[in-house]
């Protein structure tokens, strides 16, 4: 007994000593990042060393913490945002805590008009072709929640046009916010276009496209089925329609299953996956199960074995959700939990059966029901954010965004 007193001593003191070492070999810095105008804090600004691969991002108060090796003491720390002139200077010259970084608006950026008036939209049939996934027969879904990038070449192409007040109608409505969100949505739907001033800048081209109305979300999907149907050259399709799917077409996209026997969600048998020891995560066999029943609320049933569960036994959350206080964190991701404090660039978690991203959480999702969005968001707690979910909206939200489903209406 007492040689396995003094084995878990010693052992204690060795873990003691690495832990000690290893908090000596690293720099730990903390501040704000804040508006130098307004004061208010700047979510999601970048801050990182100017010659290596280190770098995290600012929470909703503007506060951020950052460690790094110390061997790059004598690199330069950045802090950026979009829209605003990076700070960069010599880390030796820094307070290591608790600095204010005050950051001034660029009066040298292009603004949004501008910028998307140079910026010619290239129809990539191509790729556009690869991004549609079969559900059944004749209906395909994008495998993505449209993007910033995307819907900024639908507003290029009304300028381009001369519709000047179709493009204020469907532009990004953000007069809803104050503070810092409002700091933060006007730096997101900003073109990222590439500079000296601009190259700390986090780029959101591809998250979700949010704050838009209904109305927008059509008028993108008319515009992008006429410029399909008359592309010339070589294309899958002669004619088809894009639009906004309905409940139970998103329900069953959402689901995953490619076998699925009924439009009616909770008709339908699932395979799920079975590991081979409690406790671990990727399936060795699968049972098939019915739905109803079963609280199937989750797409990864057939990767993990997790029907009802948001997180993974490592604590790392599935998808980007508003993470409910208390929760466990998974320490690999921070900011938040979950590594974003709003919106996350579409696929980066891993899809469903049917090849589709992020149908539960980042940007709820708008069915062809006004005011009636699904999945949940990073602004909706796991539980309102699964495969049935129904979120109400009743206007542009920074919370929700919508995926095109296409019909083919004339195959080759």
């Amino acid at each position: 007994m007492n040689s396995i007193k003094s084995f878990i001593v010693v052992s204690y003191i060795l873990l003691s000593a690495v832990i000690v070492s290893l908090g000596q070999e690293n720099i730990i810095m903390t501040g704000k990042v804040l508006d130098a105008k307004t004061k208010r804090p700047l979510v999601n600004a970048s801050i990182g060393l100017k010659g290596a691969h280190f770098s995290t991002s600012s929470e909703v108060d503007g506060s951020f913490k950052f460690l790094f090796p110390d061997k790059f003491s004598n690199d330069s720390l950045f802090v950026s945002y979009v829209g605003y002139k990076a700070f960069t200077d010599k880390i030796t010259e820094l307070d290591l805590t608790d600095k204010v970084y005050l950051l001034e608006e660029s009066s040298t950026l292009l603004d949004e008009v501008t910028i998307l008036e140079q910026r010619l939209y290239k129809f990539e049939i191509k790729k556009l072709e690869a991004s549609m996934k079969p559900i059944k027969g004749n209906l395909y879904a994008c495998k993505t929640e449209v993007t910033n990038q995307q819907y900024s070449q639908f507003l290029g192409y009304l300028l381009r046009s001369n519709q000047a007040s179709r493009y204020e109608k469907y532009k990004p409505d953000i007069t809803q916010y104050d503070g810092a969100l409002l700091t933060f949505f006007k730096g997101y739907h900003l073109v990222h276009r590439k500079s000296k001033e601009t190259k700390y800048d986090k780029d959101y081209s591809d998250d979700p496209v949010v704050n838009i109305s209904y109305e927008a979300a059509i008028a993108y999907c008319e515009w992008f089925t006429e410029l399909y149907n008359n592309t010339q050259g070589k294309k899958k399709f002669t004619k088809v329609k894009f639009r906004l799917p309905q409940l139970k077409e998103w329900q069953i996209a959402a689901l995953g299953y490619p076998k699925f026997q009924s439009w009616d969600i909770e008709e339908n048998e699932v395979e799920v996956g079975i590991p081979k020891y409690p406790g671990e995560e990727v399936a060795i066999k699968y049972r098939i199960i019915p739905v109803k029943g079963n609280d199937i609320l989750y797409p990864w049933y057939t990767v993990y074995n997790y029907r009802n569960k948001a997180q993974n036994n490592k604590n790392c959350w599935l998808g980007n959700f508003k993470v409910p206080p208390g929760s466990a964190l998974c320490l690999a991701m921070p900011p938040s939990g979950d590594g974003f404090v709003v919106t996350a660039m579409v696929a980066c978690y891993f899809p469903n059966g049917m090849g589709l991203y992020d149908v539960v959480g980042n940007a709820a999702e708008m069915i062809n029901e006004k005011g009636k969005a699904c999945g949940g968001s990073w602004d909706h707690f796991p539980e309102e954010s699964t495969i049935v979910s129904v979120n109400r909206y009743s206007g542009p939200s920074g919370a929700v965004g919508f995926r095109v489903f296409m019909d083919i209406l004339v195959e080759k």
